[in-house]
């Protein structure tokens, strides 16, 4: 089994935005979903959740949206395996 770093799995998921315009909602929370599952219980990961949340209510994000928000998830809290 392959562990994957929160900061290098949101570093990757920031490079591959650079490549397009825009993102599905459906996709979005697919990437959020991993992301979650990488959170330790904190501030960071229930703004993942509320985040996740919002996906709902919507159906495309733009790449620019979406680098930035990733960029302000300071303080990311791996879990502690």
């Amino acid at each position: 089994m392959v562990t994957t770093s929160v900061e290098a799995a949101v570093e990757r998921w920031i490079a591959e935005l650079n490549d397009g315009l825009s993102s599905s909602a459906m996709a979005v929370q697919d990437r959020l979903l991993d992301l979650w599952g990488l959170l330790d219980d904190g501030d960071v990961r229930h703004e993942v959740e509320r985040w996740i949340t919002e996906t709902l209510d919507r159906n495309l994000y733009t790449s620019d949206d979406l680098i930035a928000r990733l960029r302000t998830l300071g303080g990311l809290e791996p879990i502690n395996s």
